[in-house]
């Protein structure tokens, strides 16, 4: 089972209403699953989506649109040096980097394929809100869904693998789908790094509550 499912289930099932918001901008879960299938063919031919950035709405589009481009995503820290970030992504192969600030000039003259996060945002909503075609979910529930590193405090931060499988069955075994009142919303203050932000976003979606983004 793809990450993808649950959005796809949430568009369904409530496309109307408003998942993620950070500010004055918001996406509806049908806008979401739009953006992030425009998302995904940003992403064509890359290894892997990487973020690199603080709370919004990046951050949902691009973690679906690395399971809609059936690569895997890749949150990292944002206070992290240029150095210690390059160390991260070159493993990764030809990875498409959502940045924020100046990190992404340092990256991209490192010979990184690099957009900052205003613009892939801005692309993807444009062309989701257009009409952008919506494909078929991935099957491939046992192929990594997202690359968590840990902190790095005591060595070299490790990926942790999350597999399509791992992060569904959680969602599914904990939250009962659309069982939130249609009011009902959640603050999300924790960084997109975090595996925190990873489940409140999943886990909320899942639910229906709206996700507002705390910049």
């Amino acid at each position: 089972m793809n990450l993808l499912l649950l959005l796809d289930m949430a568009a369904a099932g409530r496309g109307d209403e408003i998942a993620v918001q950070a500010g004055d901008d918001a996406l509806t879960t049908t806008e979401l699953l739009a953006a992030s299938w425009a998302g995904a063919k940003l992403a064509d031919g890359a290894s892997a989506l990487a973020y690199v950035g603080t709370n919004g709405l990046a951050f949902p589009v691009g973690l679906f649109a690395a399971a809609a481009a059936g690569v895997p995503f890749v949150p990292l820290n944002y206070r992290l040096s240029d150095d210690a970030l390059h160390d991260l992504l070159a493993p990764l192969g030809d990875t498409l980097v959502v940045t924020e600030g100046d990190v992404g000039a340092s990256l991209a003259a490192r010979g990184h394929r690099v957009i900052a996060a205003d613009e892939f945002l801005a692309t993807v909503v444009e062309q989701a809100r257009a009409g952008a075609a919506v494909g078929e979910v991935p099957a491939d529930s046992d192929h990594p869904g997202v690359l968590l590193y840990t902190s790095g405090t005591t060595s070299a931060p490790k990926a942790a693998v999350l597999r399509h499988r791992h992060l569904t069955s959680y969602v599914i075994g904990t939250v009962e789908f659309a069982t939130a009142g249609p009011d009902e919303a959640v603050l999300v203050s924790v960084p997109p790094y975090h595996v925190a932000g990873l489940a409140n976003l999943l886990s909320n979606l899942y639910l229906g509550r709206r996700i507002v983004y705390l910049p």
